[in-house]
C-alpha cells in the first residue's frame, strides 16, 4: 500500500516540458496530462513514471523533450 501511495504522489507533482523543436516551455500538474498532451501512449507513460518514481530520476530526455520533475512552492496564509 506505500508503494502506491508514492506513485501516486509522484505522478501528481509539476512537471516542466520543454518541446526542443520550438524552444517552448509548459507546466504540467501531472504525468498522465503531459503524456497526453505530447501524444505518448500507455507503454511510455509507465516508462516515464517508472523513470521519475522508482528510479528517482528528477528529469528524462530525448530527441523531442526534456521533462522536468519539480517541487512546486506554495505561500501560507498569513
Amino acid at each position: 500500500m506505500i508503494v502506491k501511495l508514492i506513485i501516486i504522489q509522484d505522478i501528481n507533482m509539476p512537471f516542466i516540458l520543454k518541446n526542443k523543436e520550438t524552444e517552448q516551455y509548459r507546466l504540467f500538474g501531472s504525468l498522465p496530462i503531459l503524456c497526453r498532451s505530447i501524444g505518448f501512449n500507455e507503454k511510455q507513460e509507465k516508462k516515464l513514471l517508472y523513470t521519475f518514481s522508482q528510479k528517482k530520476e528528477s528529469q528524462f530526455e530525448n530527441n523531442e523533450f526534456l521533462i522536468v520533475k519539480v517541487v512546486l512552492e506554495r505561500g501560507g496564509s498569513n
